[in-house]
């Protein structure tokens, strides 16, 4: 069933195995244990096939899952984001894969909030997590809501 999306609120997916999709969404996440384009965190994005395709790549079964991510736009807008347009996305991604820093990179900030650059063309943007404030907020269900779909 497809999630409905509220308004005023962050909408966005995280793709992962079944085992993962239920830890995640009873509450555990840790930023640190992720990577990716942009480097360590975890990340979420906007378009649930996005997601969904991610899961299925990487777990290499049908097992897998999505976790739906509901979190308040004005709780969003207390952290320290970092906003990047494509082409800084693209050559931030270009130097952390160079320097082979996609488990250990950060930026600095709470989240950063940039277009997915790892294919030809765009499709969405991502949010990468990064500090232990937007690991606070992902973890608390007052804040942060989260479903496996």
């Amino acid at each position: 069933m497809m999630p409905a999306v509220i308004p005023n609120k962050m909408n966005s997916y995280h793709g992962t195995s079944s085992a993962n999709a239920s830890t995640i969404a009873s509450g555990t996440i840790y930023v640190a244990l992720g990577g990716g384009e942009l480097g360590r965190g975890f990340y979420t994005g906007e378009h649930l096939h996005e997601a969904k395709a991610w899961a299925f790549h990487t777990s290499g079964d049908k097992q897998s899952n999505v976790v739906f991510f509901t979190t308040a736009d004005d709780d969003v807008e207390t952290l320290d984001l970092e906003l990047l347009g494509y082409s800084d996305a693209g050559l931030q991604r270009h130097w952390i894969r160079q320097r082979n820093e996609t488990r250990t990179f950060l930026f600095g900030h709470d989240m950063v909030w940039a277009p997915i650059v790892g294919s030809e063309r765009a499709s969405g943007d991502q949010y990468k997590w990064e500090s232990n404030v937007a690991e606070l907020l992902l973890n608390d269900p007052s804040k942060t809501q989260k479903d496996v779909i």
